[in-house]
């Protein structure tokens, strides 16, 4: 039996794939893009199995015919275009198919194949408005109010996965997702959001000044805190919720991470834009949100995140140097 992953090449995915591969897992990465090359072959040194199957979620046989073919009996549903305005303005049928549409394929294949556990990756931006408020966003007392077509979508594909659950009986679980970077992040073409650890780190690289927003404190969770996160999700025999923040529980700035940075890369320099100038860096939301409150996760399924700014800093240094042209490719 295999677990399947979609949107599998897409960077929460394949910091999945390095969590379930070291557990000698058998996956599925089904993606209408491949993998990077570096990322596959840093996979070879774990003892899982993968399978590459090039297809669109949107494509009900060509799920099945995965279903069928590698014995799927588990599913992370991953598979999303992250959408800015500027997308939505252009793009805006393709965004509502993907996200919304394309679960309800996954959903489908899943329910006929009668999967053991279907997990959906939902994200942050459902709580829309409602972030920006002064306690933490909870998954019971916080109620989404998604704005943009991302948010909209993820939620819409929240109450989907949790009707289809209610309707067949199905074992589906809603995974929120924080504000998320970390190892294998990438422009992929479809993630128009990407982490200012991300873009900073790049300029460090490059010898360039980043001009960063006023801001940037935020609980900003670690791929791999993510990844094991889900996993133990996965693993988990009996909830007592249908839906669960996934966040580091701290908080810290970007200007903390570009501090850090100059320690690693000397010619690297930051500061903040000035009223008058247009910032390089990009956090994607007006102001900061509120931190998630993880209890949820910390008490029913026994998650303790494991990389504050220090520890992810040190892991992502590292990772960098392991893969030093991974953003080339």
């Amino acid at each position: 039996m295999s677990i399947l992953v979609t949107g599998g090449s897409g960077f929460i995915a394949l910091n999945l794939a390095e969590v379930l591969l070291k557990r000698k897992e058998e996956i599925v990465l089904f993606s209408r893009h491949s993998p990077p090359e570096l990322a596959l072959q840093a996979f070879k040194s774990h003892e899982g199995k993968i399978h590459l199957v090039k297809g669109d979620i949107r494509d009900r046989g060509a799920l099945e015919q995965a279903f069928r073919d590698f014995h799927v009996d588990r599913i992370f549903h991953a598979a999303v275009i992250t959408a800015n305005q500027d997308r939505e303005r252009r793009d805006f049928r393709s965004i509502i198919e993907v996200n919304l549409l394309g679960t309800v394929e996954v959903l489908e294949a899943a329910r006929m194949a009668g999967v053991l556990r279907f997990v959906y990756l939902s994200s942050s931006s459902v709580y829309g408005k409602n972030a920006f408020q002064p306690e933490a966003l909870d998954e019971e007392k916080t109620s989404p109010l998604p704005e943009t077509l991302y948010a909209i979508t993820k939620y819409a594909g929240e109450r989907a996965s949790l009707r289809f659950k209610d309707l067949w009986k199905m074992d589906v679980i809603v995974a929120r997702v924080g504000t998320v970077f970390g190892p294998w992040e990438r422009d992929t073409g479809v993630r128009d959001t990407l982490s200012p650890q991300m873009q900073t780190t790049k300029m460090a690289i490059q010898g360039r000044e980043a001009i960063l927003p006023p801001g940037g404190r935020r609980d900003w969770v670690y791929s791999r805190d993510i990844a094991t996160a889900l996993v133990a999700i996965l693993d988990t025999h009996h909830f007592q919720y249908d839906v669960y923040n996934i966040g580091p529980g701290v908080e810290w700035t970007i200007e903390a991470w570009c501090k850090n940075l100059q320690g690693v890369f000397p010619h690297f320099s930051y500061r903040i834009a000035s009223r008058e100038e247009a910032p390089n860096i990009h956090y994607h939301l007006p102001r900061d949100r509120a931190p998630f409150a993880i209890r949820r996760l910390v008490e029913d399924i026994g998650f303790q995140p494991q990389f504050g700014l220090e520890e992810a800093f040190k892991d992502y240094m590292e990772w960098v140097r392991q893969v030093p042209n991974f953003w080339e490719n």
